[in-house]
């Protein structure tokens, strides 16, 4: 074969691969393409709204490149009814829009292993199964974090404190090997409805509403819909049995928009010779934000500085944070947090940086100064630590994420988490993995706000990518010995003030008592539990505007 003829060939092959290439492109394109089936265009309303969504979400998602229209036709957006024309009419709602544009992300990262889209209606219900399912080994790595809230729950919460419900969590725990389990708490908001009228965690609850059938096997006979029923009621009966043996019975009553404290337990235990703070946060709250406590209403910058300075009085040697429930809330809050616990030496030192998409960075939103700019140590208060221990679990999320990673190049971080039983056997869990937080865009009214995943944070040493969690030193069960917060015997704590004590982490004991997990994954589904902060919130000094 002469070199004219060799050339030719090379040629044709890679005009095949390109050609085969672009055929697999064209073909995956279609698998998710939008479904125009049908049109919905009578209600203006939501047509603003499912434009709006589709506007900023391409602006604003770290994985905007994904999305039409294509970057270089951004302006073609503010065009009269090109996003209706093209895209958003055939969404019923902004929900079902946003869940299409998730959708995307997911398919980008995974690939065609994601169900096509033909036929789905372009419904959100179609997509939920998709973007919030993980398969064995699949890449969490996509927006499944986004969402429009229609409400104002978000900033009325992380930014007023403000909590609505009666205030407590519940589980069932299997106490024998009887294949039955029994209903308790496992966590009473402070100051909530719940706290006022005595619960408290490790309390069996023996009935509800003078119902005794509510254990384990009674209540998946029909769903846990009884359950569900009894816990979203405006008024409860509970009757209750303390470790003691003491047997009570109290009615809690709803209650809407109203302060509790985020504090749920500051105290100081021993631990040998040792003095050690025992600090447990339900969320991170922003810090002018109200919270009840012993000493009256406070704003929670007041709250948490009152809580350090009072260890720093006391002399603590060590420090546990028990973030085993906290889900995340304010940005800033983390770094305030960071900076009361860091070592004087980190002052100035970088605390973490923002990776945001090329749009945002085209407009210099990650430059020194700006927003997302780097992110600096400025030691606050007189706490002196070389060390600090952190509880979690799968709940532990977002900003709790955030303060063990930026902490751990400073200091020296222990993280203890818990196990789980799957399919017969102890899997050791990771906390929850998001790495990734959004912030408020009004659309449309006042009532709407969007929160686009839109940046990402990395620590000192370039470390962000947990999208399957932080992975802890060790491992407990963590009902092993079912006590309230705060008591030295509980497991979790225990695991902390024993590794101060000795220097090690002991074996896992083999469980002897265990959580009916599917029915936890189950309560925190379906709103069995409070109504909990979930996420990582930055809330800009400036108005966003394009």
């Amino acid at each position: 074969m002469n070199i004219r003829t060799y050339i030719g060939a090379i040629l044709a092959c890679a005009f095949v691969l390109l050609s085969c290439e672009k055929d697999d492109d064209e073909k995956s394109s279609q698998r998710f393409a939008i479904d125009k089936s049908k049109t919905h265009v009578d209600d203006e309303y939501e047509n603003k709204l499912k434009d709006s969504v589709w506007y900023y979400y391409k602006y604003l998602s770290l994985w905007e490149s994904v999305i039409e229209p294509a970057t270089a036709k951004l302006n073609d957006m503010d065009s009269t009814d090109f996003l209706k024309k093209n895209y958003t009419q055939y969404f019923n709602s902004a929900n079902d829009v946003l869940g299409y544009l998730m959708y995307r992300t997911k398919a980008s990262v995974v690939g065609n292993s994601v169900p096509s889209n033909a036929g789905s209606g372009n419904s959100f219900f179609f997509y939920q199964d998709i973007i919030y399912k993980h398969g064995k080994g699949e890449s969490k790595a996509y927006d499944w974090y986004s969402f429009l809230d229609r409400g104002g729950f978000v900033s009325g919460a992380i930014q007023n404190g403000l909590v609505s419900g009666l205030g407590m969590d519940v589980a069932y725990v299997e106490k024998s090997s009887s294949g039955n389990a029994d209903l308790f708490f496992r966590f009473v908001e402070k100051n909530s409805a719940a706290y006022i009228s005595g619960l408290r965690r490790g309390y069996q609850i023996l009935k509800l509403n003078g119902d005794s059938k509510i254990d384990y096997n009674s209540q998946k006979a029909n769903n846990f819909n009884t359950l569900n029923n009894y816990l979203n009621s405006s008024r409860l009966t509970v009757e209750y049995k303390t470790p003691a043996g003491v047997i009570n019975s109290v009615e809690i009553v709803y209650r809407s928009n109203h302060y509790a404290d985020a504090v749920f337990v500051d105290t100081v235990l021993q631990a040998g010779t040792k003095k050690v703070g025992y600090v447990g946060i339900s969320s991170f709250l922003s810090q002018d934000a109200w919270v009840v406590t012993d000493a009256g209403f406070q704003r929670f910058d007041a709250r948490l500085n009152r809580t350090f300075e009072n260890l720093q009085t006391q002399g603590v040697n060590d420090l546990v944070i028990d973030l085993r429930y906290n889900g995340g809330g304010s940005v800033l809050t983390t770094e305030y947090l960071s900076d009361m616990l860091v070592p004087a030496s980190a002052s100035s030192q970088l605390m973490y940086t923002y990776k945001i998409n090329a749009i945002l960075k085209e407009f210099g939103w990650d430059e020194a100064g700006e927003d997302f700019g780097p992110v600096y140590f400025s030691k606050k208060g007189s706490l002196n630590l070389s060390r600090v221990y952190f509880l979690v679990s799968e709940e532990t999320a977002s900003a709790s994420e955030l303060l063990i990673n930026i902490l751990s190049p400073v200091m020296d971080v222990y993280v203890i988490g818990t196990y789980r039983e799957e399919n017969g056997a102890a899997v050791a869990k990771n906390t929850y993995g998001k790495p990734v937080g959004f912030f408020p865009i009004e659309i449309v009214s006042a009532s709407n706000e969007l929160y686009v995943t839109s940046f990402q944070m990395y620590n000192k040493n370039g470390y962000g990518d947990y999208f399957d969690g932080l992975k802890p030193n060790h491992h407990v069960w963590e009902y092993q010995s079912f006590y309230d917060f705060g008591n030295a015997q509980e497991t979790m704590l225990a695991t902390a003030l024993e590794h101060i004590r000795t220097g090690v982490f002991r074996a896992t004991q083999p469980r002897s008592v265990q959580g009916k997990m599917d029915i936890e994954r189950k309560i925190s589904r379906e709103g069995f539990g409070p109504r909990k902060i979930q996420g990582m919130y930055k809330f800009p000094t400036k108005k966003i505007h394009f």
